[in-house]
């Protein structure tokens, strides 16, 4: 290496090359491990650019990275260089992958019929249906999207997953942010292939049952999912019959809003998410028994590789436990992360290590690279990064503590080490787990828990040894009507974890809410988080830099003065205070509610609407913005539009020709066109952005054309 060749002399100079040398030197073989940061980076580039690229571009980057992927088989830093490159490659293929038509009008309600992919409660009250669709009629097979999420009332009865069904729906195109910026569930829908959303407006007629071959599983195991539904609900009651079912079905639906709300500001909202802890604890726990019960065997243990079996066996189990609570995208990744793990004690090797976090990520971003803008990626990544990390520092301090017991403390001490043991990593686990997975949880969610801490280290041991071993053990005896007792055990265990959640979540500032977080500054945190864990020596200290200076960053300028919502339904100012007042009080409460929430504010619209702000009457708001006089105006039958005075007027009805002397006029039509707005207000210049805007020329952001009462075969499609 370069390095060798340097002569270290003395002095300030000579030690610093010294340090530069060693620090190069103890990162030998760890290069490995910032391949998914590469290709999450590469992933982000694609994300990031205001246009969708085309296939020369695509082309001439797969060329580039193939090459530099070559050139770096023995060079660490071309290696990351060249991922990264495939990181753009491999979202660009896998956006062409999802391709579907995309609706670009809303309709009046028309008939549509397709195949049920998947069918599920969203709310006690609400049910929602992914349909791949065969025919919506009035509309060209090539227009027709592969898929729609239709919602519609509980009454309507979920529809068997496989069954060919027609319905009447009011169809609508992919929707778009709430603010500039914001969170794209559009773009989400549409990497499920899902080329638009509706409202069924009548029943849901069955015409066929037979459930096509790709569908099988899917629907044995949803009949499967419902009978331990039917087996929880007979042993258990209320709060812990929902909690049970979301602990090992997945279905959340049932659970009061009140416990929702004491998980989330507790910090254990996490484990209604069948993720990672779940799929260790059920995975794991078959493991562990398996082997325990094979060890028994004398003639087993002696000749045959009874770790691999159990391995194998925990395999099997998680796999279906992943298909039992629906294979959520989380449950996905957080099974091939386990998988990971077994086939690494099945080929001899170190199961629980950075290396295999980084290999599962990989695996992930490889078939999933949208994986790296969610939040679910990013919290498990970082989360178990740091316990991977943290695991790997503690076995070589705990190799140490071991000698020093030994010498000094005989059985005594020998049980004193034990219980200090699992006292430091249930609170170290707890701590590093939260404050990681804090990063992106403060920039998606905008919410954190301070005493999460606590929570998570008083109630993930009753998860852990007692609520998840009963919750498989009752899953294996339903089959034999013997699910009662474990059931029971679990709805003790249940009842601690929701005491120790509302003990804590009743502690003074629990429920803390921030401002959304810009995106370089979270960047520079999970970065400088990521340089603490992977990197070796003492040079990994200049992760602490990096986090001060996101820290630092984090205190970014405000979010827009002024933001108008997608339907221009309502608008909200930002006052001399900061704070976020609403014209309205009651319209466009989704938005207004995800407006609070990202300028850090916990109030109810119809709470901030009172704030001092907006002076309402006759239909008409009038605030003053930075020296800019804004009206805000809803159409009222037999009132004239008063223009005078204003410079920014927004009209939640077309002003067509209306108040040309107005310099800035946003109406219901601009907000149609472009989604929802935010205005900015410096010096007196005035910028506008807005959320079709920000989110670029892409497949999944829909150029809208009018509503239609019928379709046409000529809708164009991407």
């Amino acid at each position: 290496m370069v390095a060798e060749t340097w002569e270290l002399g003395a002095g300030a100079e000579g030690r610093l090359r010294r340090w530069v040398h060693e620090a190069v030197e103890a990162q030998a073989g760890r290069g490995f491990l910032w391949s998914p940061v590469a290709l999450a980076f590469g992933i982000w580039i694609y994300f990031w650019l205001a246009r969708e690229p085309g296939w020369l571009l695509t082309g001439a980057w797969a060329v580039l990275a193939a090459a530099v992927l070559w050139a770096g088989r023995a060079r660490p830093l071309v290696l990351l260089a060249g991922l990264l490159l495939a990181g753009f490659v491999l979202a660009k293929v896998r956006s062409e992958i999802v391709a579907t038509p995309v609706l670009r009008a809303s309709t009046a309600e028309v008939t549509l019929n397709g195949v049920v992919e998947d069918a599920a409660m969203s709310s006690a009250n609400r049910i929602a249906i992914i349909l791949a669709v065969d025919k919506i009629d009035g509309l060209s097979a090539e227009a027709t999207p592969l898929r729609l999420r239709l919602t519609g009332t509980a009454r309507l009865g979920l529809p068997a997953i496989g069954s060919r069904v027609v319905a009447k729906a009011r169809l609508a195109p992919l929707p778009t942010p709430v603010m500039p910026g914001g969170f794209d569930y559009g773009r989400q829908l549409w990497f499920d292939s899902i080329g638009g959303t509706g409202r069924i407006t009548g029943g849901i007629e069955v015409l066929a049952t037979d459930v096509p071959a790709r569908l099988k599983l899917t629907a044995m195991v949803e009949t499967v999912r419902q009978e331990i539904g039917k087996s929880i609900r007979r042993h258990l009651g209320g709060v812990n019959a929902s909690f049970a079912e979301a602990l090992i079905t997945g279905e959340r639906s049932t659970i009061p809003k009140e416990v929702n709300q004491s998980l989330l500001t507790s910090g254990l909202y996490h484990i209604l998410s069948i993720s990672g802890l779940h799929m260790w604890l059920v995975a794991g726990g078959v493991f562990w028994i398996v082997r325990a019960l094979l060890a028994a065997v004398p003639v087993l243990a002696l000749r045959h590789p009874i770790k691999k079996w159990a391995a194998a066996a925990g395999l099997v189990v998680g796999y279906f436990y992943m298909l039992l609570a629906q294979s959520g995208v989380a449950t996905q990744r957080s099974y091939i992360m386990v998988a990971v793990v077994f086939f690494a004690v099945i080929a001899d090797r170190p199961a629980i290590s950075v290396r295999n976090l980084a290999l599962a990520a990989m695996v992930i971003l490889g078939l999933e690279p949208e994986a790296a803008t969610e939040a679910s990626f990013q919290m498990s990544f970082l989360a178990v990064m740091g316990l991977a990390a943290y695991f790997e520092f503690w076995v070589e301090r705990r190799r140490l503590a071991e000698r020093v017991v030994r010498q000094v403390g005989g059985r005594v001490g020998e049980a004193a080490r034990a219980l200090a043991t699992a006292l430091v990593v249930s609170v170290m686990t707890s701590l590093i787990a939260g404050a990681l997975s804090s990063i992106p949880a403060a920039y998606h969610f905008g919410r954190l828990a301070p005493y999460g801490v606590i929570a998570n280290a008083l109630a993930l041991p009753v998860i852990s040894f007692i609520v998840m071993p009963m919750a498989l053990i009752s899953t294996l005896l339903i089959p034999f009507g013997l699910a009662g007792w474990p059931l029971w055990v679990m709805g003790q265990g249940l009842d601690l974890v929701m005491a120790i959640s509302n003990w804590v979540a009743g502690f003074p500032g629990a429920h803390v809410v921030v401002a959304q977080q810009s995106a370089v500054s979270t960047i520079l945190l999970a970065a400088g988080s990521a340089a603490l864990c992977l990197l070796a020596g003492p040079i990994r200290l200049i992760g602490v830099g990096i986090i001060a200076l996101g820290l630092v960053m984090s205190r970014g300028a405000a979010g827009p003065d002024i933001l108008i919502e997608s339907t221009a339904s309502n608008a909200a100012i930002r006052n001399g205070q900061g704070e976020l007042v609403p014209a309205l009080a009651r319209k466009g409460r989704f938005a207004v509610e995800k407006w609070l929430l990202a300028n850090g504010d916990e109030a109810v619209p119809a709470e901030a609407a009172k704030r001092v702000g907006w002076n309402c009457t006759g239909g008409r708001c009038l605030a003053s913005m930075k020296g800019k006089a804004v009206a805000f105006v809803q159409e009222t039958p037999g009132v004239r539009l008063d223009c005078g005075g204003v410079d920014i007027l927004i009209a939640n009805y077309p002003l067509r020709g209306a108040c040309r002397s107005v310099a800035i006029r946003i109406d219901r039509f601009d907000v149609w066109r472009n989604g929802s707005h935010g205005i900015r207000i410096d010096g007196g210049m005035v910028t506008i952005e807005t959320s079709r805007g920000v989110a670029g020329a892409r497949p999944w952001v829909v150029a809208p054309e009018a509503r239609r009462d019928k379709f046409k075969a000529g809708i164009k499609s991407n």
